[in-house]
């Protein structure tokens, strides 16, 4: 049976996708035109009698380097516009969600590592839209550099093993992770528990968000 979802969940994670969706249609934009530029560079060189290949290898090199890149995050937005399986993987949501909040193309935006830990298992108790939610609001508020005058620093999010759970904290340089407070009153119920790092401690920075995961 899937663990129920707190009310004002789900609508909380359809609004922090569609801010999501919709930094990353730049994002989207810039890859499909990156590849049809350079594809049309392909097309134009290869056609003219005796080229050779390494005129347009690097453009195919390039193509194929936007195409990928698209085809992560339109896998990662398809799996996010389903229905999360039961039970939720935390590490396998983070690299969705952290695929989609870091597509920008803003200078400012930062870019996101993901970094997992030795986990056997990040499988977790609850409910898909609230793991989804508890990872997606804080991280897109940090990825964004509203107000900054330059690129942001990387965001930070790591994977580990805690007693009967799974922990993702996450931070930057420079800046403060938090839960927002909408989204901090819907998931009080939904099982996720969290910190602020207001001192470091062993693998953290001042400021650091940890979240923690109750495995199954």
């Amino acid at each position: 049976m899937a663990p129920p979802v707190p009310a004002g969940v789900e609508a909380l994670w359809l609004a922090t996708l569609q801010r999501a969706l919709g930094r990353a249609s730049h994002d989207v934009k810039d890859a499909l035109n990156g590849v049809a530029v350079n594809l049309e560079v392909v097309r134009g060189r290869a056609a003219k009698p005796g080229a050779a290949a390494a005129a347009v290898a690097p453009f195919a090199d390039a193509a194929a380097q936007q195409l990928e890149r698209l085809t992560t995050l339109i896998e990662a937005v398809l799996a996010l516009g389903r229905a999360e399986r039961q039970p939720a993987d935390v590490a396998v949501t983070l690299r969705r969600i952290a695929t989609v909040c870091g597509a920008s193309s803003s200078s400012t935006d930062a870019e996101v590592v993901v970094e997992v830990g030795d986990v056997d298992s990040a499988v977790t108790s609850v409910a898909g839209a609230a793991v989804r939610l508890a990872l997606a609001a804080p991280l897109l508020a940090l990825v964004h550099g509203e107000n900054q005058s330059g690129r942001a620093s990387a965001v930070r999010c790591v994977v580990s093993a805690g007693e009967g759970a799974t922990v993702v904290t996450m931070g930057a340089a420079g800046r403060r992770a938090a839960m927002p407070g909408e989204v901090a009153d819907a998931l009080r119920d939904a099982g996720v528990r969290w910190s602020d790092r207001a001192q470091p401690t062993a693998g953290t920075e001042a400021n650091d968000l940890s979240l923690v995961f109750p495995r199954t």
